[in-house]
């Protein structure tokens, strides 16, 4: 465990620093899980057992934990997660009974669980459980280890190890068999909430308390993270043989040292102005795969209803639509000499950026419903122009300005006035041609 001594640092600089955290720490499972969508099954079964032994000490240090703080609502509420955890008053629906009958169903026999725990990852967890012990630790530094660090920090890895477990040739295989409960609890919007209410109630009862509460919760979370990355480290080398040196890491040491409540300069009212949209789709998979892969965006959140991409830094939302194709009905609009699809969405890039997502979308052999080409040629305005469809029949369009200065303009700015054309950025859109695209006749509704 780290022992750092921590100067002050604003509660905006915590939450910032530890999002940046957070966001490293779905890199760095998307990272490791990649393994699971292809793993045989004896290696996908060993990784699965080792968290089980995660969820075994995660139960009791909660009630440590709870024993140690102060009345409130954030105690309150976790007492509500272990009461959950326990299985309501059910003991054949505790957590951990409950992940042991995921096991079991993945076709287990004469397996003992309890011989199975690596011994470096007990260690890890016997060392969590004596700082959570230690009287020199507070108990905000065990909400940081055991609130944000495990009900927070634990639903990242476990929806990412899901997303990625149920593409597993053996799972599917064995879909219909396997007792779902566990992750139907961990994975869904449920257990995001958990964590969401998590966070507000740290906010509200330590971080904005004082300094010194906040330092020691930073502490907490930063041991916690480390304790992370070594615990799936341990994991993996163990089940692929090898030291995990090349995939994603987590830079788990926050240094909150380095900054004081003085220091603004994350704190400053920068003008921020991102775009949001929401869109109905089809089918989230296929709205997944369109928007992340063919497209390249960030997935961000998601439930079984929606999910939130990251569209060159715009806040993009596909929500999963009822059965009725009304939401998807369009009409052609003249524009300039043009016929377009209304409603339609999309980007104006850099002209790179533009050829860039052009010769993308044809390495998937996604067909364009208006393929590259130049609209308003010599006047103002003059822009590179393509349009597609997603899966679900929304139509995107992406746009490169021969000058951008003159995206609202009604006449030519002299001071902005390009001296060529778009055409060799056309020719460059169009020279790959996908296998199964003749460029002929574009893809409609």
């Amino acid at each position: 465990m780290t022992t750092h001594h921590w100067n002050a640092v604003s509660a905006e600089q915590f939450w910032q620093l530890t999002d940046e955290v957070q966001t490293d720490t779905l890199k760095h499972a998307e990272s490791l899980f990649a393994f699971v969508e292809t793993a045989p099954p004896a290696s996908l079964i060993s990784l699965l057992i080792e968290y089980r032994f995660y969820t075994i000490y995660y139960t009791t240090d909660l009630a440590i934990l709870l024993s140690r703080m102060s009345d409130g609502s954030l105690r309150s509420f976790l007492a509500e997660v272990l009461y959950e955890e326990l299985g309501d008053g059910d003991a054949s629906l505790t957590h951990p009974r409950l992940y042991d009958d995921f096991l079991n169903s993945l076709n287990l026999t004469d397996v003992d669980l309890d011989s199975q725990a690596l011994p470096a990852n007990i260690k890890l967890m016997e060392d969590i459980r004596s700082a959570l012990t230690n009287p020199d630790n507070s108990s905000i530094y065990g909400v940081g280890l055991r609130g944000m660090g495990g009900e927070c920090v634990c639903q990242v890895y476990l929806a990412q190890l899901y997303e990625h477990l149920i593409k597993n040739p053996y799972i599917i295989e064995n879909k219909e068999k396997i007792d779902w409960r566990f992750w139907d609890l961990h994975c869904g919007d449920h257990d995001i909430e958990h964590r969401i209410k998590t966070r507000r109630l740290i906010h509200e009862e330590i971080v904005m308390s004082d300094n010194g509460a906040l330092a020691e919760l930073g502490r907490g979370y930063s041991d916690s993270m480390q304790s992370w990355q070594s615990f799936w480290a341990n994991v993996f080398d163990s089940v692929q043989g090898q030291p995990v040196t090349s995939r994603h890491t987590i830079q788990s040491d926050v240094d909150f040292r380095q900054l004081s409540a003085a220091d603004n300069s994350l704190t400053k009212n920068a003008p921020i102005r991102q775009f949001h949209l929401a869109i109905p789709v089809k089918d989230l998979e296929q709205a997944r795969y369109f928007y992340r892969d063919v497209l390249g965006a960030t997935e961000g959140r998601s439930t079984e209803n929606h999910i939130d991409f990251d569209l060159y830094g715009h806040h993009f939302v596909a929500h999963i639509a009822p059965e009725d194709d009304s939401l998807f009905a369009s009409f052609d609009s003249e524009f300039h000499g043009e016929k377009v699809p209304v409603p339609h969405f999309g980007l104006n890039l850099d002209r790179q950026a533009w050829v860039d997502l052009a010769e993308r979308i044809k390495s998937y052999d996604h067909p364009f419903y208006d393929p590259p080409h130049i609209r308003m040629a010599g006047k103002p305005g003059e822009h590179g122009t393509l349009f597609i469809l997603d899966p679900s029949g929304n139509a995107l369009e992406f746009k490169a300005f021969l000058n951008h200065d003159e995206v609202f303009s009604k006449v030519f700015n002299p001071n902005t006035k390009a001296l060529f054309s778009l055409d060799e950025l056309i020719d460059q859109a169009n020279h790959i041609e996908p296998a199964n695209w003749t460029g002929s006749e574009p893809q409609k509704a």
